[in-house]
């Protein structure tokens, strides 16, 4: 029974997966076949559609230029009606041509059938009264046929369209005055030269044709067509069927073939074919979109039907109508089903003939492979010396399989007994690895925890105090008071905390590596751009040794990429400078290119190529940084990527800290490349590395404004309030020096629980929060704020020495706006002030086209509308050349006079105290 089971199933699925997959194959052949007719049908209907349609339009266009071109006089009603008999005769698709005119009176020709052609035309005394004629073979009137009062032109469809649209355009879908048929109008407005209405033609196209053409259409015998305006009322049928609901249609049509009876129009799930009506039941189910083709199936009555909703696409304005087909799957598929019935029986047939031979071929193949199996489970109780005893008449491979079984047992049981006390020897060494593997684990996990808990304090500790260095230093370089010894002294000062901070951050990077924690801030940007910044910025450097510095890259090499922009120039600056500190003659060269071609690599396209591609295309690029330096030894060579290690001639120049080669060979590494270097001693050195890049457009490079010092306030904008809430009095004093000269509105806090209570009184704009303080840490201050419905229109902002990205997110969940690291630039803080406050600066470049009599003019009217005592005040501080109290005075002055405060603000920092004395005396 195992032999024959797989034998017969693996028949089973090998003739029923064939069966099905024919079945399947067969049945998306006639989908895909069903897909084109319905398609092709549709095609045909859609063109018919176009040439009514745009023959009722080209009428509208023939009249007008025949008004335009003054070959029918307007003011002529016989020439005009002529035109209208004219054109009903010319064009017999239509059933009616319409003019219309802004005071009431109209003239329409009108097709009842073949023979019989009327004239409607209004009385020019009382516009509303329309009269019918019956028209002959050249158009004149013959018979007054009966008057209709009122009849107001405005109120019909094509009229009211065409003022509504001022343009060419369709009604919707109407009952032909009393009679039992549908039709739509195509209308279009003329005007004069001064743009006053003229006019409207408008054109009745009857819907009889398209029904005529549906019925005429040959598909199949159970295939239907149907089409429905946006309304969902039924306008066409491939069947005989009306589109309206009238039963007594016949007793109540007179001669003429008015209708007397009550209409009512027929919707799809109302038809009488049973077809059309489940269709449109299950169209309605559907969540489908109106302009685009919606193919679905549905069964009704045990018969499948395949659905396609199509909507009128021609090639001019249309009505919003669709078109739906329903075909029969049973048209196509009862020789699919019959072949299926065949495959079914052969299947059948094959297994039984599988069994019977599997059961005769397995009890010849299965009875010495049972004694075989006897053996082994003796062998399996220790009987290592059991025999198989199989017919001695078998000399197959049965046979052999015994002899060979025998053999096997002698061997397996010496190796059983060797196996069993080596097993027992590993288990033990196994067993003591494990426990010193175990402990050495908890002891790296303990070292890296400790290890990352002081990168985050040291970080805190030695960012804040830099914090206060550099934004001090920073707001010493803008004072003009300051003398040129004291700026080089400023300047040396800020670029000794930068190098300090640079120092710093690699080795918080050269940690996060080491920890697994860096990852890659990839961004899109100008290549090329970005080689050019390199150069321009190392260009002097190289310049001022007496060296060259060459950048060059090769044609093929992409503009526009994804990396990570900040780690790659970081390698290149880093390079770069150590070819030039360790070079005394000669120069630094920079090549760029891509890898060359090979069987796996075909070449780059040339620039344009590059500019044509699709994003996300991969590709590899090479960098050479090579100098005429004093070289490496080879003995230096293997210590070159270690953290801390210097080369002999990095340890005479005193320079660096051995951190710059080890974190620019992890950034490649993490960009997906690695460096290599090469060297002589006397020669000079290159190296050279890789990284994986994915080629952009240029659309997808976002441009980057350069920061600009900011020097004041716009004028005309609210005194914003800020509050900085720091337990440092260094930090609360470098933002207060930074924004105060500006004209803000400061107050400050030592900790969060103070920093709330001012919050509550004062009411700020924004609040730069410290998040380590005592008392209450800045976590639980913005949490309390944030918690209230009024602290949430108060923007505030984040300030930690924290370099970790963890801690980012951490602040940002607190409830924290945005999130500004120190050390800070002051280019930052104003930009995130601007983003949350929409402050509007002054900056440097502006400062003489438009502060120049904006901010400096003061004048003794602006002064004279503040109190006695406090420009008293005023003037004893500008006397005394006292800056820190005029800042205080100028705090008191109300928001509504901010415009004084600036002006004042702006005498102060350029230190014109006496003009503000001369203004008070």
């Amino acid at each position: 029974m195992v032999l024959i089971v797989p034998f017969v199933m693996q028949l089973l699925i090998s003739v029923g997966l064939v069966g099905y997959l024919s079945y399947r194959s067969g049945q998306e052949a006639v989908q895909n076949l069903s897909e084109r007719l319905m398609t092709e049908v549709v095609e045909r209907v859609n063109l018919y559609i176009q040439q009514n349609l745009q023959t009722a339009m080209q009428i509208n266009k023939m009249n007008i230029e025949a008004v335009r071109s003054q070959t029918v006089n307007l003011n002529n009603l016989a020439e005009v009606e002529q035109l209208l008999w004219v054109r009903i005769k010319q064009f017999e698709t239509v059933t009616g041509i319409f003019l219309g005119f802004p005071d009431g009176t109209f003239r329409v020709t009108h097709r009842r059938n073949k023979e019989r052609i009327e004239g409607m035309i209004s009385d020019s005394e009382r516009p509303e009264r329309l009269t019918m004629y019956l028209l002959d073979e050249r158009g004149n009137r013959t018979q007054e046929l009966f008057s209709l009062d009122p009849f107001i032109i405005q109120d019909t469809l094509w009229y009211q369209g065409a003022v509504r649209d001022g343009a060419p355009g369709w009604t919707k879908s109407f009952q032909v005055g009393k009679l039992p048929i549908l039709a739509v109008n195509t209308y279009a407005p003329f005007f004069d030269s001064q743009a006053q209405l003229q006019g409207i033609f408008a054109v009745n196209v009857g819907l009889t044709l398209i029904q005529d053409f549906l019925k005429s259409l040959d598909i199949c015998h159970g295939c239907r067509i149907a089409i429905v305006d946006e309304d969902g009322w039924m306008l066409a049928t491939s069947i005989d069927e009306s589109p309206f609901i009238t039963p007594e249609i016949r007793e109540k049509t007179d001669n003429v073939g008015n209708y007397h009876g009550s209409f009512q129009r027929l919707k799809p799930s109302e038809s009488k074919d049973h077809a059309i009506a489940a269709a449109a039941v299950h169209w309605q189910t559907l969540a489908r979109d109106r302009n685009t083709v919606t193919r679905s199936q549905f069964r009704w009555e045990q018969e499948q039907y395949w659905l396609q909703l199509t909507p009128l696409d021609i090639e001019i304005s249309h009505p919003d109508w669709t078109i739906a087909i329903i075909v029969p799957q049973s048209e196509f598929m009862a020789q699919i089903h019959a072949n299926t019935r065949i495959t079914i029986a052969l299947c059948i047939l094959a297994l039984v003939i599988a069994i019977i031979l599997g059961i005769f071929t397995a009890g010849w193949i299965t009875r010495p492979i049972l004694k075989l199996n006897q053996g082994a489970k003796s062998m399996t109780q220790g009987e290592w010396h059991q025999k198989t005893i199989v017919e001695s008449d078998r000399s197959d491979e049965i046979g052999e399989l015994a002899q060979s079984f025998n053999l096997m047992a002698r061997e397996l049981q010496v190796s059983f007994e060797t196996l069993e006390q080596r097993v027992a020897e590993r288990t033990v060494e196994l067993t003591e690895s494990n426990q010193q593997l175990s402990i050495a684990k908890q002891k790296a996990e303990v070292a890296n925890q400790a290890k990352s808990t002081f990168i985050a304090n040291m970080s805190h500790e030695l960012r804040t105090p830099l914090n206060a260095i550099l934004g001090f230093s920073q707001i010493m370089t803008r004072s003009r008071s300051l003398s040129q010894e004291h700026q080089e002294n400023t300047t040396i000062i800020n670029n000794s905390g930068s190098y300090l901070l640079t120092l710093i951050n690699n080795i918080l990077d050269l940690s996060k590596i080491e920890a697994g924690k860096m990852t890659l801030n990839a961004n899109k940007f100008d290549f090329y751009s970005f080689l050019n910044e390199i150069e321009d910025l190392l260009h002097l450097t190289a310049e001022n040794q007496g060296l060259t510095l060459i950048f060059d890259h090769e044609d093929h090499v992409p503009q526009y990429i994804y990396t990570d922009e900040t780690k790659l120039r970081q390698v290149l600056i880093n390079l770069i400078n150590n070819g030039i500190k360790f070079t005394s003659e000669g120069g630094v060269s920079v090549t760029v290119g891509t890898q060359k071609e090979s069987s796996l690599n075909p070449p780059f396209e040339s620039r344009e190529s590059f500019q044509r591609r699709e994003s996300h295309e991969k590709a590899t690029i090479i960098f050479e940084v090579r100098d005429t330096g004093a070289g490496i030894t080879q003995d230096e060579m293997p210590k070159l990527f270690e953290p801390f290690a210097q080369t002999e001639t990095g340890k005479n120049s005193q320079e660096g800290t051995g951190l710059g080669l080890p974190i620019s060979r992890k950034f490649v590494q993490l960009m997906g490349g690695d460096i290599t270097v090469k060297s002589q001693v006397g020669i000079g050195t290159t190296f050279r590395f890789d990284i994986e890049v994915e080629v952009v457009n240029k659309t997808d490079i976002e441009t980057q404004e350069k920061p600009r010092h900011v020097i004041g306030l716009q004028p005309n904008q609210i005194r914003y309030k800020i509050l900085i809430v720091d337990d440092r009095p260094t930090n609360r004093l470098l933002l207060i020096k930074l924004l105060q000269p500006l004209g803000f509105e400061l107050k400050e806090a030592t900790n969060g629980k103070e920093g709330i209570e001012i919050w509550e009184k004062w009411q700020p704009h924004l609040i730069w929060m410290d998040m380590r303080m005592p008392v209450m840490d800045g976590y639980e201050a913005t949490q309390q704020i944030k918690g209230t419905i009024k602290g949430n229109a108060t923007a505030i902002i984040a300030l930690t020495a924290s370099v970790l990205e963890e801690q980012k997110a951490i602040i940002l969940s607190a409830g924290c706006d945005d999130f500004v690291r120190k050390p800070f630039r002051e280019s930052i803080i104003f930009e995130t002030m601007k983003k949350h406050l929409g402050v509007e600066y002054i900056y440097e470049e502006e400062s003489q086209s438009q502060t120049g009599t904006e901010l400096s003019s003061l004048t003794v009217e602006d002064l004279q509308r503040m109190p006695t005592e406090w420009l008293e005040k005023v003037y004893y501080a500008a006397k005394a050349l006292d800056d820190d109290m005029m800042e205080e005075l100028i705090v008191q002055i109300p928001v509504d006079q901010s415009l004084l405060a600036e002006k004042l603000t702006t005498l102060v920092n350029e230190f014109q105290f006496q003009t503000i004395r001369q203004l008070l005396e």
